[in-house]
């Protein structure tokens, strides 16, 4: 062999053993690596993988139903279909987008709609709901779907349960509306495990149940969601299903409210207003309440124009939308517990109760009434009434003579009587939005005014007693004053929700009446209101005497009749007046109360005291008198 041979061979051979070196240091290191990775840090990596593999699914709860206090449904939950995609299993988004939207053919769910829904949601893996059917309504879209499938790929269909009102507008404003859960609604999603997608009570009971605690537990509407444990692969796209964890179905309650006598006050303030209407054309609005006298709960709660919640379960039309949204109307704005009037004369009772138990007056001591005595800052008095005792002065309705017993006992007293009574301040009922209304006296006025009208004046004691002035209560407030007088003077608190009940129907949770305050008066002090009251619908000349003379001997009523001025900016003070009526019943054993103001009824007696009787005839089980064709109309 040459040396030039010998040279080439040697080379070779370095080159193979370099080669080698190299490739066996290689392949120590991916040995080395693959040990590190499979070995040293193997259970590290298998959660690791096991996170990227494996997702939780939520899957949406039953609300809980609910009831009246028969048992009645009033909200329950049934099954609807929602349109969702999984933007992972898409590849072709801005086709899908377009495809979808022509198909569910909905003005607001265009294909940009779409594509930001995509957009901005962070969890690729959930679905994305784009819209909610009701039952019936969603097979056709599913038949629909099925057959463009090939064309809308990671569209899906769900089933889930959406809120349902089996008896529509009934007590629609108590009850209240559910609705997705908006931006305003952030901490619902970051400190009570709520989603994007999930529906939450938005007013009413649905509101204030939706996450009752009591002790640190949560019992309310809400249910607790399910869960399903789902594989996916590299592409986020669900394989399998590793495990399932079953919703649990929210709470249900029991009201105090009675369907029945919530129908008849609905019906009957709709048939009141519609006749009124024919000449009084401004007369559109109106609310009442029924209320427990000895428990404070609230037998039945209107507020008109009525709101239908099933009209918000899965979206509103243009033309229900303008309708909720009217100024003028305001359906979605519950009278009854938000909306503030004047009381007029029904606020004398207020003032009865200041003059005998914090003035020290005798309610058989009389006061003369003829003209010579309206001396000005006095109002008038629609007649001449004469020498007239508070029994006679209520029952008729004599300005002159509580302006004069209260001159007698003093603004101060004023307020305290009506404060005790519960006016000037919440009630405390258990729904969201309770306004508390004015009650006012010489602090708020001087912090109310500047120069002059700072000072609480003899005219503004005189206005006061008679219900006008500052005066401004709610209808619940109005009742519950009503059932203070009736009950010895203990105010309780309003209630709605009587029971929480398991999914069984076991309950849980019940409310227990709570006295809010006792009326300083005695016995007799009282009595003597108490009869004033009754002379109002029995006497000779009483206001109300015509409502209740078709009832039994056993069930005498107790009432007052309120004509206010509204007060309010371009109404005529001498034509428009709100019509305002309360009343108890029976007189010689109270079991409930009723308050209802008639937003322009002019005459209390003519618009809510038709609806009282008719809620009185039927709680207590008698023949109701049709309403005449024309509703007469009187002034106090």
């Amino acid at each position: 062999m040459s040396e030039l041979e010998n040279k080439k061979n040697a080379e070779h051979t370095f080159k193979f053993k370099t080669i080698g070196i190299f490739l066996g240091i290689c392949l120590a290191v991916l040995t080395g690596r693959l040990f590190f990775l499979q070995v040293v840090m193997a259970d590290e990596y298998t959660t690791m993988s096991d996170r990227n593999q494996i997702r939780i699914l939520s899957t949406p709860a039953r609300r809980g139903n609910i009831y009246d206090k028969n048992m009645k449904e009033l909200a329950i939950s049934k099954p609807i279909y929602a349109v969702a995609l999984i933007s992972t299993e898409i590849d072709d988004k801005e086709e899908v987008a377009k495809t979808l939207a022509s198909l569910l053919q909905d003005p607001e769910i265009t294909p940009e709609f779409i594509l930001d829904k995509i957009k901005n949601h962070v969890r690729s893996y959930e679905p994305i709901i784009i819209k909610r059917f009701a039952y019936e309504e969603g097979l056709s879209i599913i038949t629909q779907i099925e057959e463009m499938r090939v064309d809308l790929p990671g569209v899906m269909i769900m089933e889930e349960p959406t809120r349902y009102y089996p008896m529509g507008s009934l007590a629609g404003q108590v009850i209240g509306t559910v609705g997705l859960i908006s931006a305003e609604e952030q901490d619902l999603v970051e400190n009570y495990g709520y989603s994007y997608n999930d529906w939450v009570g938005k007013t009413g009971l649905e509101k204030t149940m939706e996450r009752f605690t009591v002790d640190g537990k949560e019992i309310g509407l809400r249910g607790k969601k399910g869960a399903q444990k789902v594989e996916v692969n590299a592409k986020h796209r669900p394989v399998a299903t590793r495990s399932t964890q079953d919703a649990v179905t929210g709470n249900s309650i029991k009201l105090t409210l009675d369907s029945n006598l919530q129908r008849v006050m609905e019906e009957t303030l709709v048939e009141v207003i519609t006749k009124i209407q024919k000449t009084r054309p401004k007369a559109q609005a109106g609310a009442a309440v029924l209320i427990d006298v000895k428990t404070g709960g609230v037998l039945a709660m209107v507020s008109y124009p009525f709101m239908d919640p099933n009209d918000f379960a899965t979206g509103l039309s243009k033309e229900k939308t303008e309708y909720y949204w009217d100024e003028n109307l305001k359906p979605m704005f519950n009278r009854a517990i938000s909306g503030t009037y004047p009381p007029g004369s029904t606020f004398k009772m207020v003032t009865a109760v200041a003059a005998v138990a914090f003035g020290d007056w005798d309610p058989n001591e009389r006061i003369n009434c003829t003209p010579s005595a309206w001396v000005q800052p006095k109002a008038k008095c629609p007649r001449a009434h004469g020498n007239v005792n508070m029994y006679e002065a209520l029952g008729v309705s004599c300005n002159n003579y509580f302006q004069e017993i209260a001159k007698r006992a003093g603004n101060d007293a004023l307020y305290q009587a009506g404060w005790q009574l519960g006016l000037g301040h919440a009630t405390g009922i258990d729904l969201p939005g309770e306004a508390e209304g004015l009650l006012p006296n010489e602090e708020w006025k001087n912090q109310r005014f500047t120069g002059w009208e700072q000072q609480w004046r003899l005219y503004d004691t005189y206005y006061m007693s008679m219900g006008q002035g500052y005066n401004l209560l709610t209808p619940i407030q109005m009742a519950n004053y009503i059932a203070t007088i009736a009950n010895g003077g203990k105010n309780m608190q309003p209630h709605l929700v009587d029971q929480v009940l398991t999914e069984d129907g076991i309950a849980i949770w019940t409310f227990e009446p709570v006295v809010q305050g006792t009326l300083d008066i005695t016995p007799e002090q009282l009595s003597a209101v108490q009869r004033a009251m009754l002379e109002v619908s029995t006497g000779r000349n009483g206001t109300a005497r015509s409502l209740f003379a078709n009832f039994p001997a056993d069930i005498k009523v107790a009432a007052k009749t309120g004509t206010a001025q509204t007060g309010l900016v371009g109404d005529d003070k001498d034509k428009d007046y709100h019509g305002i009526f309360v009343a108890y019943a029976p007189y010689d054993d109270p079991q409930i109360a009723f308050a209802g103001v008639m937003e322009y009824g002019f005459h209390g007696g003519s618009s809510m005291g038709l609806v009282c009787k008719a809620v009185f005839e039927e709680y207590f089980g008698l023949n109701s008198v049709p309403l005449p064709d024309e509703l007469p109309e009187s002034m106090e």
